[in-house]
This record gives C-alpha cells, structure tokens and sequence, in this order.
C-alpha cells in the first residue's frame, strides 16, 4: 500500500486492506468524491481507466495536483515556508497569511506543522488550527518520495476537481467512493458539512444506484453505539443496500472512552 505524503484526519490508509477488497473494480472509471488525504484514490490508479479526484477545499486538491503534475517545484515551495518545529511564531505568521491569500503550499505547509496535521476551519472557512511543534521531517520525505513515483506511472488518468459533490455528474457508468465528513463526529473540518448536505447526499447515492453506477459510502455506524445517530448510514442500512462493519479501534485513535467506541463502516450497492 502506498501511504500519502500527508497525514489527514480521516485517513483511510489503515483501513485500506479492509476496504478495497469490496470495491466494484469492472467499471471503467472512478470517482474519489471527497478525497481528502487521497490515500483511496492513490492505491487504485491501476484499477481503473480514468480517475476523478475531488474535494470541496480547493487548496487541498491543489495539493494532489502540484505533488501529481509539478512535485520538485512544489515540494521545495513547500519546505522553504514551513515553520520549524519550535518557531510558533513563524507558523501564527504562515497561518494569517494563508487565510488573506489562500494557496496549496502555504495549506501543505500548514498541514505539516499543525497540531495532529488537523486541517480546521472556522464557519468563515479560515484555518483556526493551533501550532503543533512539527514541521518537515525525514518521514515527509520518504512519503513524497513513494507517492511521486507510484503516481508518476497513472498521471495521464487523473483528473482534479474541486466543486460541491452534487456536481459531480458521471457521464458513464462509473464506481464512485464517498467518504463525507461525518455529521455524528466533531472532526475539525466539519464546517463545510451539515445534515442538508448530507440529506442531498442521500439521494445522490440512490441516483447513482438508479443509473447503473457502484457507489461505495464510508461512516461511522452510531446506530448501535453511544455516537449521535448517523441518519444517511441508517437510511441506506434499512433501504436494503449491504454494508460490512470493520475492525477499527475509535478509542485508541480518539482516546475515547469505551462507552464511546465508535464503528466504521462500509456500505455498497453491489
């Protein structure tokens, strides 16, 4: 497995082993409709013939794109402007800079030498989180480095956007992974989600199903535990579409309390 070259709450890169198998690999095209840290999308471009990855921070995709397209000139803009890790007064001056004029190696930046590598945003979608005394290590390295040369094989398939899911319309037959943020969790970039969003979503995956394409949704089920309730996984759950809970640890990951533990989980209509 190829891990990215960025950590990103919500990663699925654990998961990976548990949630590829059960993709539907004889449509020709893919769709990676909330790619996040893009570690779903990196470890299928062999699979299929054309690959869409996208994501509604527009500076994220940006990301993926330059490390994809240009990754020298990017990298090297990337480490000469991210803070050390014990200079908190360079990454409050990188931060502030960033939300006046927003731009993918400032973001990158940001994402290395932040508390968790937690990408958060405030309702006014400016970048809220605090200095996490990391920067840019040998580990960073040795990812781009992997990352570079396993997609520098698929690039002429990738295709990058960065707009409202609901927007994305697949032309053709196509398998489509969604991994939106959670309404029944707190991660830091739950602002730019909301339980409309995840209503439309809902119907979204029901059009796909109606029309010939595989849609895959990751979640967290909170139906048999003490989480919030998630109303799309429990809509899709009882409308018949097969799902399959996987073995992931929330507590250790969230040091939640065992009363808390939640449970990831998959579901298909394949």
């Amino acid at each position: 497995m190829i891990n990215t070259p960025f950590n990103y709450t919500g990663n699925k890169f654990s998961l990976l082993n548990q949630i590829l198998p059960h993709f539907d690999y004889s449509k020709n095209y893919f769709i990676d409709l909330f790619c996040g840290g893009g570690s779903i999308y990196t470890n299928v471009l062999d699979k299929y013939e054309r690959i869409l990855i996208n994501d509604k921070i527009t500076e994220l995709i940006e990301i993926h794109k330059n490390l994809i397209q240009d990754p020298i000139n990017f990298t090297q803009k990337t480490k000469s402007i991210c803070p050390k890790k014990d200079d908190a007064e360079a990454y409050d001056l990188l931060r502030k800079d960033f939300n006046q004029d927003k731009s993918p190696e400032k973001l990158w930046a940001l994402m290395l030498s932040c508390t968790n590598n937690m990408l958060r945003f405030n309702q006014k979608f400016l970048f809220n989180q605090t200095f996490g005394k990391r920067s840019w290590n040998d580990n960073t390295q040795i990812k781009v480095d992997e990352f570079v040369k396993h997609t520098q094989n698929y690039k002429d398939k990738i295709y990058f956007s960065s707009k409202d899911f609901f927007e994305i319309i697949p032309k053709k037959a196509s398998m489509v992974y969604a991994d939106p943020p959670y309404t029944n969790t707190d991660a830091g970039y739950n602002c730019f989600w909301n339980q409309t969003l995840e209503d439309k979503l809902y119907q979204y995956l029901l059009d796909l199903d109606k029309n010939g394409s595989s849609f895959m949704l990751s979640g967290v089920l909170g139906k048999h535990t003490k989480e919030k309730e998630s109303k799309i996984i429990n809509q899709l759950i009882d409308d018949g579409f097969n799902y399959k809970i996987l073995d992931h640890n929330y507590k250790k990951v969230a040091r939640q309390k065992e009363e808390k533990t939640s449970q990831e989980v998959i579901i298909f209509n394949y």
